[in-house]
């Protein structure tokens, strides 16, 4: 059906419009691009951002890993694919493309190789260059938390992107390739890549090794591991768990030994300080403890209780108070010990760590709330003597001072 020159000129003006507002819009995006530029300098032709830059990152080795230094150590390769339209502008375009957190100063990057495809889609050769990472990723410009330590998972955080002004006539493109690569296909192409690693390095299991493309520019890349804490327990806790006990069972010493109890209880604190100061060596310095620091602080300060204690149970037998004193060396032996247990398990309960079962760490807990408490209670009837010595006391103590008291006044 024939239209009217009305019709025809007023859909002319509504398309005209349409591209107006579409070169505005790319103009705008030109001109964000180009802030990038140091003034006084501009490109003077752009693709706007149209240039590929197929980037098919991957981790290839795990050498060492930092709590301290936040940082994972390894290799990392990065393959770069382009067209010949890409070295219109930069005569190695894969050296515009960078890992922001790579941040080795004895680290080395270096080409492997380049390799030359055809590019059946444009009918068009095709560059493939292979640039390799070996060094230090940092982490310090990601979350940290080691409030679980040694019980936690950790995420390792690798950013690559294109160098400015780069995105003025790159954009990068996610590439999906490798035995047992998992991709994720949205609208435009790849939006998320995948790799499996399953396997222990540097005191972690880890999963998978996935990669996002996060806009024109970035793509962020992570790998998760979660750490072997039983070999953490086996060297730093088991040893403490011994020095503990050696602590409370100095309590099992006659009264009259005086010398080899407070310095079995002192040696055991010592043995804990330096146990703590190793732990502290692996740790960075923050303004929250983990776990295990707070376990040694914990330890260190019942290790100080039970010198106090020992200080009592020396008076109370220079006072002749044998039955209460009996009573204190029990109660510092069996419900001191108790109650360390169960302020351990608190912690660590309150903490939500993703390697404790909340419901096995919740149960773990009342049961030793329970055993405290029943031991309280059996040590306080078991000795009842040792309060009715102390009430006898403390009697005697007030009649005495009433005494004084009126005899003053007189």
């Amino acid at each position: 059906m024939a239209r009217s020159p009305a019709v025809l000129a007023l859909l002319l003006i509504c398309r005209a419009q349409e591209w107006d507002h579409l070169f505005d819009e790319s103009t705008q995006a030109v001109d964000r691009r180009m802030q990038a530029l140091p003034d006084g300098f501009e490109i003077n032709e752009t693709l706007n951002g149209s240039i590929p830059l197929t980037v098919i990152p991957s981790w290839d080795v795990f050498l060492a890993f930092s709590d301290r230094e936040k940082f994972i150590k390894g290799r990392m390769s990065i393959a770069t694919i382009y067209g010949e339209e890409a070295t219109t502008f930069v005569t190695n375009p894969e050296n515009m493309v960078d890992v922001v957190n790579f941040g080795s100063g004895s680290g080395d990057i270096s080409v492997l190789s380049s390799l030359r495809l055809w590019d059946p889609k444009t009918g068009k050769q095709a560059t493939s260059v292979s640039k390799t990472y070996v060094g230090q990723f940092s982490q310090s410009l990601y979350s940290y938390d080691l409030s679980c330590y040694p019980f936690d998972v950790k995420t390792m955080h690798f950013e690559i992107a294109l160098q400015k002004p780069c995105g003025i006539f790159y954009r990068l493109v996610l590439g999906c390739a490798g035995e047992g690569s998992i991709p994720t296909i949205g609208q435009d192409g790849v939006v998320e890549c995948s790799w499996p690693i399953n396997a222990s390095y540097v005191n972690f299991d880890w999963d998978y090794f996935t990669c996002k493309l996060q806009n024109s520019a970035t793509i962020t890349c992570a790998m998760t591991g979660t750490r072997h804490w039983a070999a953490l327990l086996k060297t730093y806790i088991w040893p403490s768990i011994i020095y503990g006990l050696m602590g409370f069972l100095a309590f099992t010493l006659g009264v009259k030994l005086a010398m080899p109890r407070v310095a079995t209880t002192m040696l055991a604190l010592l043995s804990l300080t330096n146990l703590r100061n190793q732990v502290i060596g692996l740790l960075p310095t923050t303004d929250s403890a983990s776990w295990m620091e707070e376990y040694f602080l914990i330890a260190i300060s019942f290790m100080l209780l039970n010198l106090l204690g020992h200080a009592a149970s020396f008076h109370l037998d220079a006072s002749g108070r044998h039955h209460t004193q009996k009573m204190m060396n029990k109660f510092n032996l069996w419900g001191v010990f108790s109650v360390f247990v169960l302020v351990v398990l608190v912690r660590l309960h309150t903490r939500n760590c993703p390697l404790i079962d909340p419901t096995i760490s919740l149960t773990m807990t009342l049961l030793a709330a329970l055993v405290s408490l029943s031991i309280v209670l059996f040590l306080v009837w078991y000795h009842r003597q040792a309060f009715r010595e102390a009430t006898h006391k403390l009697t005697h103590s007030v009649a005495s001072a009433r005494g004084s008291f009126h005899d003053d006044n007189v």
